[in-house]
């Protein structure tokens, strides 16, 4: 669906991307992460149509958009960051116009979709922040396009909006449609993506299938919190046990990386043994952030 090689952007000079590789397959939902100005709406407004390359190939949906390709002929459904509507208009105005013709029963199905049924006679000027993005999502859809492209689509919203936003993401995949959206949420990503691409300094760190990244860095740990010290010679003992990778202290914590949960019955064992009395144990596994923070750390 998306095919991009050795992108590079430059603004007066200065490089944007520096050499991009990217690839979206059809029918997936795909999560474009990174820092702020590291070149993540730049790679999406040239995927759009809307800006030029500097050099490179990108090909979107059979079309090489690095040349002089208008965005109309590009059959997508692109939602900026902060999309603009004419707020005089109702939400109901804003989709027959947008749609270029005035099929009222698909601008009636694409209300009640994004729940706008109720409110499609107000004007948008009057509209909540989500229900602007949920407007603009079903802007997107208005003319059927198979690939969407959304840019940060559910920043700023409250979680219910944001929850919202996700549901009709998920229910555009399930419509046979293939996503590509960016956002510095990444708990959004670990809920509806499949494949994850982190770009830094212009080029892309990784990409992956997102159960591939669970599996290759998700690590499961056990916090432990007690109510006196942990001597040194318990924390020893605790780093060889069979089954715990890594043991972390803080000020009246533990933290151990185990390979599975049934080592607990070791440490509690161990603990025991060193008179340590506990105050709780906490399990979690590490997410996404964590990968990505530490990505960011190391480069």
């Amino acid at each position: 669906m998306i095919s991009v090689q050795g992108l590079r952007k430059e603004f007066d000079g200065f490089p944007v991307l520096k050499g991009l590789d990217m690839e979206v397959k059809t029918g997936e939902i795909y999560g474009f992460i990174g820092q702020n100005g590291v070149g993540k709406t730049t790679t999406m407004s040239i995927l759009a149509g809307l800006s030029r390359p500097t050099r490179g190939t990108c090909v979107v949906r059979g079309k090489d958009v690095s040349k002089n390709t208008h965005p109309g002929d590009l059959g997508i459904g692109y939602l900026p960051e902060d999309p603009k509507f004419y707020p005089w208009m109702s939400a109901r105005e804003t989709l027959l116009y947008l749609s270029d013709a005035q099929n009222k029963g698909r601008v009636q199905e694409i209300l009640r979709w994004t729940g706008l049924a109720d409110a499609s006679e107000r004007r948008v000027c009057g509209f909540s922040r989500g229900m602007k993005q949920r407007l603009g999502i079903g802007v997107a859809l208005i003319r059927d396009p198979d690939l969407f492209i959304l840019d940060e689509p559910s920043s700023a919203l409250d979680p219910r909006g944001r929850n919202e936003v996700l549901c009709l993401i998920k229910d555009l995949q399930k419509m046979g449609k293939t996503i590509l959206l960016s956002t510095h949420i990444l708990d959004d990503i670990e809920r509806i993506c499949d494949t994850v691409g982190m770009i830094d300094d212009g080029r892309m760190v990784f990409e992956k299938p997102l159960a591939q990244l669970q599996r290759e860095y998700r690590q499961l740990s056990l916090q432990i919190t007690s109510i006196m010290d942990i001597s040194a010679a318990a924390i020893e003992k605790l780093s060889r046990l069979t089954g715990v990778r890594s043991v972390t202290k803080a000020e009246g914590s533990l933290t151990l990386g185990v390979s599975d949960k049934t080592v607990s019955l070791a440490v509690m064992a161990l603990l025991v043994e060193h008179g340590v009395a506990v105050e709780s144990f906490t399990w979690s596994k590490t997410r996404l952030e964590d990968l990505f923070l530490r990505e960011v750390r190391d480069r």
